[in-house]
């Protein structure tokens, strides 16, 4: 079946005025068409209304993505062949000008120009200026008012004006790193990652002949700041998109990167990551709430009977991450038709290890701070309880485990044993660009994320867009970042590692041993 459900024809895109040959056309307004570059190019608009097209006879609906007209037209209009079919050029200077003689095969023969009438009519009702009736896979666009105008503002200057960060030599992109503070050193660690990677790919000759550049805004104190965050400081200078910026969690600035369509690759997110399907921030890991997920899907696997029997204990420190680590193990015992979970907020309540003596929990599954940690297997140490604790990695710290280093399994996905990354080419790839080791974890967040983006950078090809290079991160598949499993997204999944491992600590080396294989995580 041909793919032309994308199928914008040939006919879509230039203000040529009134239909008064003497009534001079007026120029877009920048504003409206800056939005109407929503519709065109991811079929959204900035309000977040997808575009609906009906493909006829047989009014087939198409919404959102698929129905924008970059799918098909390209992001510049200048065509191109989708399933066998040549799509026609609807650049500006195709369209502005009548055509007295058909061109090969193409629908858009023999016409007059398109006015702003003609365009709007073959948009929303499949008539070419010549009054002819489009082809079947011309879908025909519902538009209310304001994306008419939004629409037609952009068509007029469609391929004139690239994205932001896109330049003839070089491609921009940023980073929100906190580069003073505490957690300053991290922040110059991860941006040198990102520049090193940059250098190779600059060295071999770019991509399509563009060097990559990077620019980094402090996000050290965005949270006590009164302007703008670091991210929102990025879109205003104009970057392409985002890369391995730090975030502990989601900022108001989503809002303006999903109103952009700009997309933030891989953040080095403190607590793991998760996004609504159409959300622009690409995750590496899952987060807290889906490792709590994974740890009933073990548990199930291997003990649904006495989960019958007893519920699981969650245990917390209160807040909104223990909170959702709490609503994750529930929703997911539910989907079970297992008991609900008691849930314990240790900030709260004190352990009630009398009751636990003569009942235990067949397993605690643990989120929060390190401290809250210590409490929990101190009180299961006093009185001897072998109740095995899930936490995520992120607590797996010598001085807090102790003694219990047999009794804390560790829920963590970067890989472990057999499906731990081999760092051999990282390795190298440091001391080739003379960077010493630091905050190791972070490194290689940055290291995978700047290889993620070259690599959706390259596959978009020369006439790259915002929204062309979304379209494909989606479509990464198993793809190998050299320091991480395999990395698969989706037009529906953010997070490009889905699953983990359970690990305890090593007491002597103080690392983490997997003891089980891979849990992927189920739908």
């Amino acid at each position: 079946m041909l793919r032309a459900r994308w199928f914008l024809v040939a006919v879509a895109s230039v203000w040529l005025g009134c239909k008064k040959p003497e009534a001079a056309p007026l120029p877009a307004d920048p504003k409206v068409a800056k939005q109407g570059r929503a519709l065109f190019q991811r079929g959204k608009s900035v309000r977040g209304t997808p575009l609906t097209g009906f493909l006829a006879p047989e009014r087939v609906e198409l919404s959102g993505e698929v129905a924008a007209c970059a799918r098909c037209h390209g992001p510049s209009g200048r065509g191109s062949a989708e399933g066998g079919v040549a799509v026609p050029d609807i650049s500006p200077g195709a369209l502005g000008h009548s055509r007295t003689k058909a061109v090969g095969e193409l629908e858009d023969r023999s016409r007059p120009a398109y006015t702003r009438d003609a365009l709007l009519r073959a948009i929303t009702e499949g008539l070419s200026s010549s009054g002819r009736t489009l082809g079947v896979t011309m879908p025909r666009y519902v538009l209310s008012p304001t994306e008419q105008d939004e629409l037609l503002a952009y068509l007029e200057q469609l391929g004139e004006h690239p994205d932001p960060g896109i330049s003839p030599t070089s491609l921009t992109v940023g980073a929100a790193l906190p580069l003073t503070g505490r957690l300053g050193p991290i922040g110059h660690e991860a941006a040198a990652v990102v520049r090193a990677v940059f250098a190779d790919v600059n060295a071999s000759g770019g991509i399509f002949r563009r060097k990559l550049e990077l620019v980094v805004e402090d996000d050290a104190a965005h949270v006590e700041a009164a302007h703008s965050d670091a991210t929102t400081r990025l879109l205003e200078r104009g970057v392409l998109a985002l890369v391995a910026s730090m975030r502990r969690g989601p900022l108001p600035s989503d809002a303006r990167l999903t109103e952009e369509g700009a997309p933030l690759i891989l953040p080095l997110a403190l607590n793991g990551g998760t996004s609504d399907e159409d959300s622009p921030v690409f995750f590496l890991h899952p987060d807290e709430p889906t490792l709590a997920r994974l740890a009933v899907q073990s548990l199930a696997r291997a003990h649904e009977s006495e989960l019958r029997r007893k519920p699981l204990l969650v245990v917390h420190t209160g807040g909104d991450l223990g909170k959702a680590w709490a609503s994750a193990a529930r929703d997911e015992l539910a989907r079970r038709e297992l008991h609900p979970p008691q849930e314990l907020t240790l900030s709260d309540s004190p352990l009630p290890v009398d009751r636990w003596a003569s009942e235990p929990p067949l397993a605690v599954l643990y989120s929060g701070t390190p401290e809250g940690l210590d409490t929990l297997l101190r009180g299961l140490e006093r009185r001897a309880l072998a109740t095995r604790v899930f936490a995520p990695a992120s607590l797996a710290i010598p001085q807090v485990v102790g003694r219990s280093t047999a009794h804390v399994h560790f829920l963590y996905p970067a890989g472990l044993g057999e499906r731990a990354p081999d760092l051999e080419d990282f390795t190298a790839f440091m001391k080739r660009h003379d960077l010493r080791p630091g905050h190791t974890a972070f490194q290689l967040g940055a290291y995978a994320a700047a290889r993620v983006l070259v690599e959706a950078l390259t596959r978009a090809g020369a006439e790259v867009t915002r929204a062309s290079l979304t379209q494909h991160l989606e479509a990464l598949r198993d793809f190998d970042t050299g320091v991480s499993p395999p990395v698969t997204f989706g037009v529906n999944r953010r997070v490009g590692i889905q699953g983990a491992q359970l690990a305890t600590l090593d007491a002597t080396t103080g690392q983490l041993v997997a003891v089980s294989g891979w849990i992927p995580l189920s739908p």
